[in-house]
């Protein structure tokens, strides 16, 4: 829970909402009108933000607003980022919407059930799946809620298709409000009319809630300090869930209100980073922390998403780039004022899925040695020999899964070892794709220069990435790289933005000049080589100096800090490797794929291959790439449909709860047991295999106890 106490939800009276924080607010409006009316200024403004625009903006930025300010009420109440609430608000909002559409349930009775469904979802969310992980980190809490996500969204898509019959995308609609106010360029109808209706409700409902009634005064003091106010008897477990039963009021509201003129599509796990970007983004801008600032900043947020939009001729990708830019400024300029609670580690997470070496006493032996040969032979006839029988489809699967396998082992670098929560790294592989195909496309040189490009061009964005993490940690770095991640693929790889910088066709260059490419399965050796060489460097680092510096600096800066040890390039170097490894993967992926196309690099990919690692253990190198693996080829079984999504997250929720450590931990018991059973075989004590022991001895003890101590006793006493 927080330390510090913040004057907006400080205990009091009405005084709590501080007026120089609403202060920015007036005068940014004082001088937009007064540069409205000077003559210089007034016929800049009418061509680039006309008042209707700024207006439209803001009305759209209070929905913005709720959702943050639930985000916000999440993170005080449990102190991580919950990146399962634009699920919990379309789960229920698809529901109500697909009632009023699907089966003629009036739109504002829609509106009523779609609201309470969303507080349903909440009681639930905060039952079933945040009360068992009171005792983790928070850390842990984050990567469980984008399990969580994938799970709301696998139920919403079944309950779309299965119950309400809703189709895949729908498109807006129109609400039986029939209000047109004219402002210039820009008409309010229903649709926006709704929001300027609904909106201060409540907005002054939970202002009420928090500032005059007992629940509101114990939930911002249990956010204050937990502790203290479990000593002064106040329901901490109650009051989080009434906590989230708000939120999720808010997110389904949300939905509905934005639903008439954004359109609807089911599954919103799978756009769901892109949908909770302004909201993030107002939430940064208020440290996560102040609700007042959260809906300051959403309305501020609206009105910068129109205006864009209006100088860019509808172009809506931009507005991603200018949220990451808000959000790098907010977390940079705000770092003094971060609490150290921000600063969520991973020291002890990613250190509990390591894979220990065999031991050094049984590494030598005759039937050890043998098995690990057996090992290396399955593994070779299952990764080399069998899918040589398979047809070019699948062989392309596969090449694909080595690709997400390299991916991965960037992630065990950067976030395992490292400690950096990259939640944007297929946005590496996509900038290596982008580098990589426009080269093949516009120059065609030999293979390794190709690959040579896309891996200098990954480390160097990488790089990039990575500087704002030297000031931003955890959490918030988690959500600047996301952010990265949308942005690229939303605005930088995109046909309409930079046509000519795109290439829609790549091809594949020979190999060292002679050897061809072009069959599917030469293509998957390849990635296969690939990801082994990726595989030997990263345990090459791990042994060196290089690797044990990297953890720790991740488990105590400080004490590297004073020991000399370069953090700052040890940081870098991190992203650096991690981005070559990625971006060697992105030019591999583009041959692959022939061409390069709007939503190849999508960012929940970025948000798949983190969880899918964790899922085998980020900690080591074997668990992430079993965890990839595995799920990649579960990717590839059609027969799952949408239960695929549901697995995916149900699989991360039951690995995080149950096996901190991943699936790799279930194998490296196993492997243990087998080496505890051949060293008793042997005779040897091993002490990394078996529990402390005490081994009685005759000759270390007397017959008679009570003798030997009354003869201490007497030697004392003389």
């Amino acid at each position: 829970m927080g330390n510090g106490a913040d004057p907006d939800l400080a205990p009091g009276g009405p005084e709590e909402v501080n007026p120089r924080k609403i202060a920015p607010v007036a005068a940014a409006v004082a001088l937009y009108a007064l540069g409205y009316q000077l003559p210089g200024v007034g016929p800049y403004l009418q061509d680039n933000a006309p008042y209707g625009i700024v207006v439209a903006g803001a009305v759209l930025g209070t929905v913005t607003a709720l959702l943050a300010m639930g985000l916000i009420l999440i993170y005080r109440t449990n102190r991580f980022i919950n990146f399962a609430y634009g699920s919990m608000g379309s789960l229920a909002g698809v529901t109500a919407i697909g009632l009023h559409l699907q089966k003629g349930v009036p739109f504002f009775l829609a509106l009523v059930i779609g609201v309470a469904l969303g507080i349903v979802v909440g009681f639930a969310v905060d039952v079933l799946v945040i009360r068992r992980f009171a005792n983790s980190s928070r850390l842990i809490l984050t990567v469980a809620s984008i399990g969580l996500a994938q799970v709301l969204g696998g139920i919403e898509l079944l309950v779309a298709a299965n119950v309400i019959e809703f189709p895949p995308l729908a498109g807006g609609f129109t609400i039986p409000l029939d209000l047109r106010i004219g402002l210039g360029v820009k008409t309010l109808t229903g649709d926006e009319m709704l929001s300027v209706l609904a909106v201060p409700p409540i907005i002054l409902g939970l202002a009420w809630f928090l500032l005059k009634t007992d629940a509101g005064v114990a939930v911002r003091a249990a956010a204050e300090n937990a502790d203290r106010a479990l000593l002064l008897g106040i329901p901490i477990r109650r009051l989080s869930t009434i906590v989230w039963m708000i939120a999720g009021g808010l997110a389904a509201l949300t939905f509905v209100l934005k639903a008439p003129f954004t359109g609807i599509a089911p599954g919103v796990a799978a756009t769901g980073p892109t949908v909770l970007l302004p909201a993030l983004a107002a939430a940064v801008v208020a440290r996560m922390e102040s609700l007042p600032v959260a809906f300051a900043a959403g309305i501020g947020l609206g009105v910068l998403e129109q205006v864009v939009r209006w100088n860019t001729s509808g172009t809506p990708t931009f507005n991603d780039v200018a949220f990451l830019v808000v959000i790098l400024g907010a977390l940079l300029l705000q770092r003094s004022k971060l609490s150290r609670a921000h600063d969520t580690g991973v020291a002890t997470w990613s250190a509990t899925g390591v894979l220990k070496p065999i031991p050094a006493q049984l590494r030598h032996l005759p039937e050890v040695r043998y098995a690990r040969w057996a090992v290396l032979a399955v593994v070779a006839v299952l990764f080399v020999w069998l899918p040589s029988t398979w047809g070019q489809s699948d062989q392309f699967l596969a090449a694909v899964a080595m690709v997400w396998g390299m991916t991965a082992v960037g992630l065990v670098i950067l976030t395992g070892w490292g400690g950096h929560i990259s939640l944007g790294q297929f946005a590496i592989v996509g900038v290596g794709g982008w580098v990589g195909g426009a080269v093949v496309a516009d120059h065609n040189p030999d293979f390794f220069v190709v690959v040579l490009l896309a891996g200098a061009a990954g480390a160097v964005v990488s790089l990039l990435v990575g500087l704002p993490a030297l000031r931003i940690r955890g959490l918030f770095l988690a959500v600047t790289t996301l952010a990265f991640a949308i942005a690229l693929n939303n605005y930088f790889l995109n046909f309409d933005n930079f046509p000519n910088l795109i290439p829609d066709e790549v091809g594949r260059p020979l190999l060292f000049g002679r050897y061809d490419l072009s069959s599917e399965y030469a293509m998957y050796v390849t990635c296969l080589v690939f990801l082994a060489l990726s595989v030997l460097v990263a345990r090459g680092v791990r042994s060196a100096r290089g690797g044990r510096v990297v953890i720790a600096t991740r488990d105590n800066q400080r004490a590297a800090d004073a020991a000399a040890v370069p953090t700052t390039s040890i940081k870098l170097s991190a992203f650096a490797l991690a981005g070559v490894i990625s971006g060697v993967g992105g030019a591999l992926h583009v041959m692959l794929l022939g061409s390069l196309n709007p939503g190849t690099y999508d960012p929940v990919m970025s948000l798949d291959v983190f969880a899918t690692a964790v899922i085998g253990g980020l900690g080591s190198i074997f668990g992430a790439l079993l965890g990839v693996l595995l799920f990649q080829w579960l990717s590839t079984i059609t027969a799952l449909g949408d239960v695929r999504l549901l697995l995916t997250g149900a699989g991360l929720l039951f690995v995080l709860y149950a096996l901190p450590g991943g699936l790799g931990q279930l194998v490296l018991a196993a492997r243990d047991r087998l080496l505890r059973r051949v060293a008793e075989r042997r005779g040897l004590l091993v002490p990394s295999l078996v529990a402390d022991r005490r081994e009685d001895r005759p000759a270390d003890h007397a017959k008679d106890e009570v003798g030997l101590l009354e003869g201490a006793l007497a030697g004392s006493g003389s």
